[in-house]
Order: C-alpha cells, then sequence, then structure tokens
C-alpha cells in the first residue's frame, strides 16, 4: 500500500477506528474475476464474473472518497482485461486517492500510459521465469512481466513483487531479492492462503510445510535486518512464524471498520476471505454505499487468514510497541507503513 503525503487525516482516521469509529480508509476495487492465467493457488478465476458500469465505478469512488478513503486498490482476477480501467485510474487521481494496482503484469506493457498515472503496481512473480511461468500456466508471463516492471519504474511507479509462498519456491527467494534489487523494488511475500470463494481448492502440493515455511520466514528476517529489501513488518513476519498453519493469527481484525472490498458486482465485503458473503443489505449500486459499508459485520475477533496487506494493518492497528514505532517513523519519512 503506498503512502500518501498526508500523515496527519491517515493518523486521525486510525485513531477513530480505535475509539470504534468506521472510516473505509482502504478499499480494494475486485474489478473482476477474470484472469488470463491460471495460477495453481487462486480460486477467484472460478467465480463467473462481470463487473459495475463506468458510472457505477466512478460514483462508487466518490462516496468512499466522501467517508474518507484514502488508499484505493485496483485487484481482481486481472484488473488490466477492463477496458475502461484507464478512465477509473484518472477519476482515482482527480479524488486524491492513492492509487495500488494488482497484477500478473502481462499487460502492462500495452497499457503504460494509462497505468504510469498509479502510485504503486503490485505484480505477482513467483519464482524465476521458469517457475513462474508454470505456476501461471502460461508461457512467457515471465518476461512480458518484467519488461512492463520496467517501464513503470522508469516513469517513477513504485513496484512491488508479491510472492506466494509455496513447497516449491522457497529456494528462489534469493533470486526473488536479487530482482527486487535491481528493478528498485519491493518484495512482499505471504504464505499460500486456502480460501472458500469459488468452491475450488488448492492443490495440497503447493501448500508448505511447517519446517520449510519456518526455513523461509526465518531467513526472510534475516535478510530484512541485513537491509534487503523484503516489504513485510518484522511483526508481520513473526506472527507467520507463531501461527502457521493451523494457529489463530493472533490479532485483532479491522476488517469492515478501517478497510473492506467491493465485488466485480458491487458487493460491500469485508476482506479478501469472505467475499462469497453477499448480502443485498451491502449491494452498494441498489442500496448506497454509505449503507452498504455501515452494514458490514464486525469481524474483530476472526483470526483466521495470514493475507499480508489486511494483516499489516491489523498488527499497525494492535498497537504492538515496535511496529507503532517503525510505522510512525515510516510516516515521517514517506515511506510505506511496514518497509
Amino acid at each position: 500500500m503506498a503512502l500518501p503525503s498526508r500523515p496527519l487525516p491517515i493518523a486521525a482516521s486510525l485513531l477513530r477506528a480505535r475509539v470504534g469509529k468506521r472510516t473505509p480508509l482502504k478499499v480494494t476495487h475486485l474489478t473482476t474475476y477474470r484472469c488470463n492465467v491460471e495460477c495453481g493457488f487462486c480460486t477467484r478465476i472460478h467465480v463467473p464474473s462481470g463487473h459495475m458500469k463506468t458510472d457505477e465505478v466512478l460514483g462508487m469512488m466518490d462516496a468512499f472518497a466522501r467517508m474518507g478513503t484514502r488508499w484505493w486498490v485496483f485487484n481482481g482476477g486481472e484488473p488490466t482485461l477492463i477496458k475502461d480501467l484507464g478512465i477509473w485510474i484518472a477519476h482515482a487521481n482527480r479524488l486524491g486517492l492513492d492509487t495500488t494496482m494488482v497484477t500478473n503484469g502481462t499487460f502492462i506493457e500495452s497499457r503504460i500510459d494509462e497505468l504510469s498515472k498509479l502510485d504503486l503496481v503490485i505484480c505477482s512473480i513467483h519464482g524465476d521465469r521458469d517457475e513462474h511461468d508454470r505456476v501461471v500456466q502460461r508461457q512467457g508471463t515471465y518476461d512480458s512481466a518484467l519488461r512492463g516492471l520496467r517501464l513503470l519504474r522508469e516513469r517513477g511507479v513504485a513496484v512491488c513483487l508479491m510472492v506466494v509462498l509455496n513447497e516449491r519456491n522457497r529456494g528462489l527467494l534469493e533470486s526473488m531479492l536479487a530482482l527486487a534489487e535491481e528493478l528498485g523494488a519491493g518484495v512482499a511475500v505471504q504464505p499460500v492462503v486456502e480460501t472458500r470463494l469459488g468452491g475450488a481448492h488448492i492443490d495440497e502440493t503447493l501448500m508448505p510445510r511447517t519446517s520449510a515455511m519456518n526455513e523461509a520466514v526465518d531467513w526472510l528476517m534475516q535478510a530484512k535486518m541485513e537491509g534487503r529489501p523484503v516489504s513485510a513488518s518484522r511483526a508481520y513476519l513473526e506472527a507467520v512464524l507463531e501461527s502457521w498453519p493451523g494457529k489463530p493469527f493472533g490479532v485483532k481484525c479491522w476488517a469492515g471498520r478501517l478497510f473492506c472490498e467491493v465485488t466485480p458486482e458491487g458487493f460491500v465485503v469485508p476482506c479478501c476471505s469472505e467475499e462469497e458473503y453477499t448480502f443485498a443489505s451491502c449491494h452498494g449500486p441498489t442500496g448506497g454505499w454509505e449503507r452498504a459499508f455501515a452494514a458490514l459485520p464486525d469481524r474483530s475477533g476472526c483470526e483466521g487468514c495470514w493475507f499480508k496487506g489486511p494483516q499489516e494493518i491489523n498488527l499497525l492497528l494492535g498497537l504492538r510497541p515496535k511496529q507503532v514505532i517503525r510505522a510512525a517513523s515510516n510516516l515521517s519519512r514517506g515511506k510505506l507503513l511496514w518497509d
């Protein structure tokens, strides 16, 4: 999540959340569930998907901006499959939102003029060329993504590589950090996380063994101490080490109060673990976006996932001393909250 140059309003929103006020500080818009690749650990692509009309999306952005949203994330599926994505990005810019896109990178090069207006691009890269193309089941995707990422960096867009840590790519972390150093990017790492969306199951051979996960996290913490571009807080890495695979993550969740997601059809849901819970009261285009966000259930006791983005926010709001001190330092320097 890129950090806007408005630390005081962000701090005020965090304090409001701490005293029970709902402010959708970050909204993740799942633009579509469609994708042009098929990663072995992604279940979203098995869900039939349309998407909202552009006037509905622009109205949604307006409504969330009025509610206090600071960060807007375009996610999918694959966002670059949406013809009007550039219009949506431009509108987010006009509203003063800090914009992020999560992508597989295959169409960055062909849409570089539109995408260069983003603040941050998070690109899924799952190993070296052979491993990445095997995971996404499409040859040539690694090279396409890297060409696009280099173009983004030339235009001043921040880039982060997202590595889904699985049983097969543990030994490739060194090469991933080296690639990030070459690009001037960060590397975000999270475990393979099984979800219920789409009724599909993740290939069991991708689920990391406990010993492999522990070794990988220990290695990442050491690399972070050495100043290498590991874009995950030490608190997050320690929590994964303590909880994987069967224990609760152990931190109060702020989904539905400080952040939320919007499905392609316009249902507001608490988080990426609960995208299938689409209630009529939470449908923004018909009931209004303010009402849809206000109708979200309290998920504070969930403790049920290892998704990096939400859990970094949860750890920050859990007021763990080390996390707060580092976040305050990063805010003052215009960096990511958890770098």
